[in-house]
């Protein structure tokens, strides 16, 4: 007992790391298949030339449940990298769309200045003309362009799978067989306590719906977290392996001890489960897909770009933040003022690249969808162009989020206390309203305005946005 409570509080230096990748097993979860879909192509290259090394030979296994998640999700995966081509080309019109207008901001600005008459040296005249615009316009241009071609390369759906292919190539032979319909249903009954009393792994995907359905066998999704690692310790304890790692990109907290930001290894909870019902197993341990993909390259001296690594790491960034907005209320805000923008069939919405970076936010989705409703309302009712542009900037401890559309300049100057709501709009409190219903959230908002433009600020605290992962 005492030998299996040392491993277990083991620190990471204290591992034979040269034995382990000398002579362990390693074991790779669905998501790790996965991600040669998702990552670059010089990425996926590297992480396929990584499974194919002749040092891993006959040293890499999936479990069944493995080979059905992959199998089952694939198509998911490759619809997602064909709607990306979707995505980039709404960006690029929306940054052509807003270049008159950034320019005729700078023009004005500079104007202001009197720089002609005011200063020997600067002149903005010799930069910013028309020409220069437009030479920047075809840059876009040609981006459209090359994104056509591009994507007509990319795999879709219905096309031949060729990763797919490489998959069961380089796993031919090295998967489990899996439970039996028996063996589930008496591990589905202990899945349930285990749960409840959130022993990892897998209590993390409690909400998940469905099942994957093989022969006589129904593999309940909520569970596949578990069905994997049960069928890592049956082939540990069966194969009598004395050293296990799984490569995985779930990097949960039903997996991972985490502290300060940092991913520390396997939860002490697995470490004594496998120790305990698989004694051969001297080391188990833990990469995810990036950290595997580094120690590979001085391990297996095998040729991994110190960029690949890196893409491999953002992919795990993203994972982490998405599952974190499903999970814990959190908004993209990017994403909802697009969406809340397609309901105004007049109204053009520019996303400026700086909304796009903004990190996720905890903000109530029904305050957030009556603020742009309001906003946008209000662009159609007051501006001239039926064009909002929404940039974001750095104030101190705050975001400010600004909404800004054009207006005649003989217009009335709206005041945010005077806009209320017109029985004949969409809007319901006017932008008084938006003050009312924001600052319940802590953030203040303001208005601005100029000879030709009229602006909604939004002055969002810093602590609203999730904190980025070290």
């Amino acid at each position: 007992m005492l030998d299996v409570l040392l491993r277990i509080h083991r620190d990471s230096d204290d591992i034979d790391f040269a034995s382990v990748w000398e002579k362990g097993l390693f074991v790779f979860d669905a998501n790790v298949l996965l991600d040669l879909y998702r990552l670059p192509e010089t990425a996926s290259n590297d992480l396929i030339g990584v499974l194919r090394n002749q040092q891993l030979e006959g040293r890499i296994w999936i479990a069944f449940q493995v080979i059905v998640e992959f199998l089952s999700n694939r198509h998911e995966a490759i619809s997602d990298q064909k709607n990306k081509f979707h995505t980039v080309r709404g960006l690029l019109e929306e940054a052509s769309a807003q270049l008159d207008e950034v320019f005729d901001k700078l023009s004005e600005e500079l104007a202001k200045l009197k720089l002609k008459q005011r200063h020997s040296l600067i002149n903005p005249e010799k930069f910013i003309t028309p020409e220069r615009i437009s030479s920047s316009k075809s840059l876009i241009d040609e981006f459209l362009d090359d994104l056509a071609i591009l994507e007509a390369k990319q795999t879709d759906v219905n096309d031949r799978d060729q990763i797919k292919d490489i998959v069961l190539q380089i796993f031919d032979g090295k998967i489990g067989e899996g439970f039996s319909r028996k063996e589930l249903d008496d591990l589905y009954k202990i899945a349930e306590k285990r749960y409840e009393n959130n022993i990892p792994p897998g209590y993390k995907d409690k909400s998940k719906v469905g099942s994957y359905v093989v022969g006589d066998r129904d593999l309940i999704r909520k569970f596949g977290d578990l069905i994997l690692w049960k069928e890592v310790i049956r082939k540990a304890s069966q194969d009598n392996m004395e050293a296990i790692v799984l490569v995985t990109g779930d990097i949960k907290e039903d997996w991972w001890v985490e502290k300060r930001g940092k991913k520390l290894g396997p939860r002490k909870e697995l470490l004594n489960e496998i120790y305990t019902e698989a004694p051969s197993v001297k080391t188990f341990y833990m990469y995810d897909t990036a950290s595997f993909l580094r120690h590979a390259k001085s391990h297996l001296e095998v040729n991994v770009q110190d960029s690949s690594i890196n893409q491999a790491k953002d992919l795990i960034e993203k994972g982490r933040r998405s599952r974190v907005v499903s999970e814990e209320g959190y908004l993209i805000l990017s994403d909802q003022i697009k969406s809340q923008g397609l309901n105004f069939e007049r109204l053009r919405v520019g996303i400026g690249r700086s909304v796009h970076n903004l990190p996720p936010i905890k903000l109530d989705s029904f305050v957030l969808w009556q603020c742009l409703m309001e906003i946008f309302s209000n662009a159609i009712h007051h501006g001239t162009q039926h064009y909002v542009g929404v940039q974001a900037k750095d104030r101190d401890d705050v975001i400010l989020l600004r909404f800004k559309n054009k207006v005649s300049p003989t217009s009335a100057a709206p005041q945010l206390a005077e806009l209320v709501s017109s029985t004949t709009s969409l809007r319901g409190k006017g932008l008084a309203g938006i003050a009312d219903l924001l600052v319940k959230e802590g953030i203040a908002v303001s208005t601005a305005r100029t000879e030709k433009y009229f602006a909604v600020e939004m002055h969002i605290p810093r602590s609203k946005f999730l904190a980025t992962m070290d």
